[in-house]
């Protein structure tokens, strides 16, 4: 399990966030399954430019490079990083500081 280090000031928004990264694991794996890879591009982009600001670096690594691969057309990578995003979201720990 992976423990981040969050500010305290982000304590009230932070569930919101987390709860629209599980949103986003649904967009996905629906966007990968019907092989649309501009949702795939737009989630990771989007992700990616967003979860460093909350602490979550390892977490928009793997947006990135949901973007990048989708753009490649790597669909089984595109599915082993969408499946190592829903265990960081699913698995993170979270501390306040």
């Amino acid at each position: 399990m992976a423990k981040v280090e969050v500010d305290e000031e982000l304590k009230d928004i932070l569930p919101s966030f987390l709860e629209n990264r599980n949103k986003d694991i649904l967009t996905l794996k629906e966007a990968l399954a019907n092989n649309d890879n501009s949702t795939l591009e737009k989630v990771g982009h989007k992700v990616s430019g967003s979860a460093g600001g909350y602490g979550f670096e390892d977490l928009g690594v793997i947006a990135k490079d949901i973007e990048l691969a989708s753009k490649a057309g790597e669909m089984d990578k595109v599915k082993s990083l969408i499946d190592s995003f829903e265990i960081y979201v699913n698995e993170i720990e979270v501390v306040f500081v």
